[in-house]
């Protein structure tokens, strides 16, 4: 009668509505994988009253930052009758109240996998017989899934016009990208398959010679210890996600990173840059901010890549995955016993907490957690 839920993603956006009804003392989390828009982009959705009400039927509902946390509470004020306690991340609607928090999303330290991984210069060695490359070329990758939310035309953009400003970097740098085949079915995405390569061999035309191809498309499914391996042998990493919840690529490059050494270029639009503060922010729409960003991972000294390596893999480290879930589950359990002792002390028949009380739970958590 009284469990803890974790409703994971919009797949669910109504599901919580729907338990609260069946099992009206159920803690609910729901967690939002994706960006939550702002009120204006959200106004053209045809059901937005419904999910927003399927949501607010969750006791927690979780972000990863707290700019889409607000996005939702703005959406929520624009669209239902609703008490918002902007202060406290708390809104009262149809009698009982839902919290909204930030909850980033991270993985698991991978210190196993490192352990049975090669060392970095064997990766670099690897990579570059795989793909027949010079040792004085310079590796940038990307690894995704093919997806038009990800800016991987982007990317190609600015290697374009990193050529285009500075030729000495033709023949000295090679851009390999991993793109995971994703719903090749939909035309969407058969569209962006078809563009990505086109783009990738017109590239190759234009500044390949012999022996020598500046973009290498890999549309294959990698293993985890293969996809470790290639961050262990890069030069750079590009994130350049046009819009992402969190982007966990990102922090496997950097957790992969053992040497200390590699640059990553994160996209502003990624929740990761708001954690990985250490990277090289870009905005992916602006090819020639991002040529320029190129071109100064190209030529970083190894000494700055590991002053801005070092604190990201601490941050890693310490708000990993197990943090994440953790954190939502003792916020859970805490609401839990807040109900216990309004059962004990005979409140369980009145109405639902309000805003200060719920909120109280978690300025104690927030103060022991500091």
């Amino acid at each position: 009668e009284r469990p803890i839920v974790l409703v994971q993603d919009y797949h669910f956006a109504l599901l919580p509505r729907m338990i609260r009804e069946r099992l009206p003392e159920a803690i609910i989390i729901t967690f939002w994988h994706i960006p939550w828009p702002n009120s204006e982009v959200y106004s053209i959705c045809p059901w937005r009253e419904r999910i927003l009400e399927g949501l607010l039927g969750s006791s927690i509902i979780g972000f990863h930052t707290q700019f889409h946390a607000n996005n939702f509470t703005e959406s929520v004020d624009r669209f239902l009758e609703s008490r918002i306690e902007r202060a406290d991340a708390a809104i009262s609607y149809g009698g009982r109240t839902t919290l909204v928090h930030a909850y980033p999303i991270s993985i698991e330290w991978p210190a196993d996998l490192l352990a049975k991984l090669p060392d970095v210069d064997d990766c670099r060695a690897r990579m570059r017989e795989r793909f027949g490359l010079k040792a004085d070329v310079k590796l940038a990758v990307g690894v995704e899934r093919l997806d038009y939310t990800k800016g991987i035309l982007d990317r190609f953009h600015a290697l374009n016009e990193l050529f285009k400003r500075q030729p000495e970097w033709i023949g000295k740098l090679v851009f390999l990208q991993v793109a995971a085949p994703s719903r090749g079915t939909l035309p969407a995405y058969k569209l962006l398959h078809d563009e990505c390569h086109r783009y990738a061999e017109e590239l190759n035309r234009r500044y390949g010679s012999e022996g020598y191809r500046p973009v290498i498309m890999v549309a294959e499914h990698h293993s985890q210890e293969q996809v470790y391996e290639i961050y262990r042998a890069a030069d750079i990493c590009m994130v350049t996600s046009l819009h992402d919840g969190m982007n966990l690529v990102a922090k496997e490059f950097v957790a992969a990173r053992d040497d200390e050494q590699g640059v990553l270029m994160l996209s502003t639009f990624a929740g990761a840059s708001r954690e990985l503060l250490e990277a090289l922010i870009v905005n992916p729409y602006d090819a020639a901010m991002m040529s320029g960003a190129l071109l100064q991972a190209l030529t970083m000294a190894p000494e700055e890549q590991r002053e801005r390596m070092r604190p990201m893999r601490e941050t890693i480290r310490n708000n990993n995955v197990y943090r994440w879930a953790g954190s939502m589950l003792l916020d859970a359990a805490r609401l839990r016993k807040r109900g216990d002792l309004d059962r004990v002390t005979g409140a369980a028949g009145d109405p639902p907490p309000s805003v200060d009380n719920v909120v109280s739970i978690f300025e104690r958590r927030r103060m022991a957690m500091s």
